[in-house]
């Protein structure tokens, strides 16, 4: 029953309209508000502005390093609240990585805004060895 061009009909028994693919009906959006991705509430910037080169700095490795200590304190406490929480626990370890790689190029670059950053920020000076410049 193929016919070459033309729209197939659906059986009689199904009734003679047309087979089209019919679309679900759409969600209301509340209910694929859901999402794992973190959006930054409950995030605590007051320092970063006094690391900023300008107004709209968002990418100096000071504001990277800055924003990055506020996620880790904010992650730090709420898994001090979510100890079973280890989707949370790997994301940690994630933004310490990335803030560890920023300390190392800033520590490379710019040693006075390295040792000024550690001190603000509370942060554990790099250990020798994991600088990469063995």
């Amino acid at each position: 029953m193929a016919l070459c061009g033309a729209l197939q009909t659906r059986p009689a028994f199904l009734g003679a309209k047309l087979a089209a693919k019919q679309q679900p009906a759409a969600r209301p959006a509340a209910a694929l508000a859901v999402s794992a991705r973190y959006r930054g509430h409950g995030t605590d910037l007051a320092k970063v502005p006094q690391f900023e080169r300008h107004g709209k700095d968002s990418g100096s490795p000071e504001v990277q390093v800055a924003r990055l200590s506020a996620r880790v304190l904010q992650l730090t406490e709420h898994l001090q609240e979510h100890k079973k929480d280890y989707a949370s626990r790997r994301g940690l370890l994630a933004v310490l990585s990335q803030r560890k790689q920023m300390l190392i190029y800033l520590q490379r670059t710019n040693k006075a805004k390295y040792e000024e950053m550690l001190t603000t920020l509370n942060i554990r000076p790099l250990k020798p060895e994991s600088t990469g410049r063995g």
